[in-house]
């Protein structure tokens, strides 16, 4: 490695800080955070997931996934429901408030994902392909 700079480790993070960031910065007029809106879209996407399906899904522990779905259940966006056949289970689903606030959320984020495409240019296809490479390499870990 010639410098810090050239790092793998070192890139990568720094881009997502500087994602997260302005991530946190369009959602945060909606009263959501970056995660939040994740876990809110995740549901969207497929209704009555339980918390460790989307968990699974978004890459995200045990703990902070329940701690997330508390608190979007709190600000009335989520719901729980028991499961049919196994009552230790809850469901997820959005609340009509979820449901009616979701799009305004959905066009910030759309907004930030184009400026980010325009300031990438013509390397956008292949930046958005090599994070989903990235993101794969998950599938490697032993620990």
């Amino acid at each position: 490695m010639e410098t810090i700079r050239t790092c793998i480790s070192f890139q990568a993070s720094a881009a997502a800080k500087t994602i997260a960031r302005l991530s946190r910065n369009r959602l945060t007029p909606h009263g959501v955070t970056p995660i939040q809106f994740a876990v809110l879209q995740a549901v969207s996407e497929a209704e009555h997931q339980t918390a460790a399906d989307i968990g699974a899904a978004l890459m995200i522990d045990s703990a902070t996934i329940v701690g997330v779905i508390d608190r979007l259940s709190a600000m009335d966006l989520i719901a729980r429901a028991p499961d049919l056949t196994d009552r230790r289970i809850n469901r997820l689903s959005l609340t009509a408030q979820g449901r009616a606030a979701l799009p305004a959320m959905q066009a910030a984020m759309d907004a930030l994902n184009a400026e980010v495409d325009s300031a990438l240019g013509a390397s956008a296809p292949d930046v958005r392909s090599s994070l989903q490479g990235l993101a794969s390499l998950q599938l490697l870990q032993k620990d």
